[in-house]
């Protein structure tokens, strides 16, 4: 027996913050971004769903409305599910910096086990929420979960249920407004599919 999960980013946002580090900033959904939420709950419909869990941020919340009501059921928020914090580099591009902090910033692309983000989250707290998040999807009674979160949470925690290293992060990549499907058994995961709200 095994259950379904579905991992949700949330949808676009200003076009202001394209191709920045979007992590505690609590921006919210653009309008394209609020209408690819509308697009998810309608791919969603017949999902036959039993729970849907949703990062605190507003980009999340908001992507997770539509999805709620079309499945009629309530959201649970889980602040294990927020996106990385990036501190002093949040809102900032690769470009910005790589300028600013070089170093920092081949730390991070060696995936580092003391790698922390100035001023922010270190690489062992993030993956630490990651596998209690894995736990709690292994440990639940739910048989199809809806998970709404952000890329950052996304990729690693696939890497984490498909037993894939974890710097394997940046091969793939889930759009905004795109999510992943997987089943999960009890000694492992199967990836079963990929939707992009973008281009739907």
């Amino acid at each position: 027996m095994h259950k379904k999960l579905t991992l949700v980013r949330h949808g676009a946002l200003d076009s202001s913050l394209d191709g920045c580090y979007v992590g505690r900033l609590d921006v919210p959904l653009s309008d394209e971004g609020k209408h690819q939420a509308v697009q998810l709950a309608n791919h969603l419909a017949l999902a036959m769903a039993d729970a849907i869990w949703c990062s605190p941020a507003l980009r999340a919340q908001e992507t997770s409305r539509p999805i709620a009501e079309r499945l009629n059921l309530a959201c649970s928020v889980m602040s294990e599910l927020s996106e990385v914090n990036f501190g002093r580099w949040e809102g900032l591009s690769f470009e910005q910096i790589r300028t600013d902090d070089p170093h920092l910033v081949n730390e991070w692309a060696e995936m580092k086990a003391d790698f922390c983000f100035p001023q922010g989250e270190s690489q062992a707290e993030f993956q630490q929420r990651i596998a209690q998040i894995a736990e709690k999807l292994i440990d639940c009674d739910h048989r199809h979960i809806v998970l709404i979160s952000h890329g950052g949470v996304i990729r690693a925690l696939l890497c984490h249920l498909m037993g894939w290293p974890a710097k394997d992060y940046l091969k793939f990549e889930i759009k905004r407004g795109g999510l992943a499907t997987l089943n999960l058994y009890a000694d492992g995961a199967v990836f079963t599919g990929l939707y992009d709200a973008q281009t739907d």
